[in-house]
């Protein structure tokens, strides 16, 4: 499935402090990182008339009082769930077909609420369905089904664990820079390889680092955000799997040679190539993910991640195409994708600091599983 949403732009990103425990509700947590979203922006939260919240465990966090804490005046448009390019697609389509003017997408994360999963049914609480034949076998959770198809990844290109390090410690050097970061001690090849194995070949510092916290931003229609705070950062287009997102344990096919099929489409509706694209924020969950998503977006040669991201030169702020400029998932925290929106925008709008890549014109957004998953392009505007 693909849509385009040329007339949207970002215009305010918000972060509230990501910690490792709970310091503050998530209403508190949501309430402050659209507060400053908004204030990025030059709005003030009652300008606001769309919302989206985004959480991954149950109960969610009740919409309705974030928006009166807010100081929301008239909600338009609402709608819970997605995560990163798929929260991006669906706030974009609704102000494009003018169901609001101005929306807030948050994304809030907490390390203690119950996490929702596909595997059990919540009526009954029995594995069923395609669970049914994994989890008996050992395939219980995200990583076990990840390490199966790693390994299968890395033995057919042969992909080493000391070239997957170099994606881990160039990102960690990339955290040392983002304030926003809870990961800022370095990290060495040694300290990477030593790290204890979770589930062969997925290591303890392959995953991403559980947080508490919130990220947000507003899009508005780009002719409205001329004369905001910032520069529009535009979305030119975005492309989604017709497979299921989050099926943890479902081995995908084997990965063929060239560019998947599906992420052609965001080159055609944004008008260019992988060639054009400067920086890229590619999805993390696991390290393997983000060099998956190199190859499937055609950024290099299947089967060449490995050889690109070793030494670590190429994918460094001042290198080729830096990766994960705010230090990714791995060292910046699990925000499901938030982060490398909020990071794209900064890059694009040229205020990313001492992480402020050489060229930044466009921008690769990923999400989720790399054969499964979505992928946005968006441009610092003219």
């Amino acid at each position: 499935m693909t849509r385009t949403a040329n007339p949207t732009a970002f215009v305010g990103c918000g972060y509230t402090d990501v910690t490792r425990h709970p310091a503050k509700s998530e209403i508190d947590l949501g309430v402050e990182a659209c507060a400053r979203a908004a204030e990025d922006a030059g709005l003030e939260p009652g300008d606001l008339d769309g919302i989206n919240i985004q959480v991954h465990h149950y109960p969610p966090p009740d919409t309705g009082e974030i928006v009166a804490r807010l100081g929301m005046h008239e909600v338009k448009w609402t709608e819970d769930g997605g995560i990163g390019v798929t929260a991006i697609a669906r706030a974009a389509d609704a102000v494009a077909r003018g169901r609001c003017d101005r929306v807030v997408v948050c994304k809030i994360m907490n390390t203690v609420a119950p996490v929702l999963t596909p595997l059990i049914d919540p009526d009954t609480g029995r594995v069923g369905g395609q669970a049914q034949f994994d989890v008996p076998y050992g395939l219980g959770y995200t990583m076990q089904g990840i390490g199966l198809t790693t390994r299968r990844w890395m033995h057919r290109y042969k992909i080493t664990s000391e070239q997957v390090g170099w994606l881990c410690t160039t990102q960690r050097e990339h955290a040392r820079l983002n304030p926003h970061a809870v990961l800022h001690d370095p990290l060495t090849l040694d300290e990477y390889l030593a790290s204890r194995w979770i589930a062969d070949p997925v290591r303890l510092l392959d995953c991403d680092y559980p947080v508490n916290g919130a990220y947000a931003y507003v899009m508005t229609r780009v002719d409205a955000a001329r004369d905001l705070r910032h520069p529009p950062v535009l979305l030119l287009s975005w492309a989604e799997s017709s497979h299921d997102q989050m099926a943890y344990n479902n081995l995908p096919e084997e990965l063929g040679d060239g560019p998947t099929g599906w992420l052609s489409e965001i080159y055609r509706d944004a008008g260019i190539g992988p060639d054009e694209l400067d920086v890229w924020m590619l999805y993390d969950g696991f390290s393997f993910f983000a060099m998956q998503w190199m190859e499937s977006l055609g950024l290099v040669p299947r089967g060449e991640s490995g050889s690109y991201v070793e030494g670590g030169r190429r994918i460094g702020i001042d290198g080729e195409h830096p990766v994960n400029t705010h230090g990714g998932q791995l060292s910046e925290g699990r925000l499901h994708g938030a982060g490398h929106i909020l990071e794209a925008v900064q890059q694009l709008r040229g205020n990313a600091g001492a992480r402020q890549a050489n060229k930044a014109d466009h921008a690769v957004v990923t999400t989720s599983f790399p054969n499964t998953g979505a992928a946005a392009i968006l441009a610092r505007s003219n």
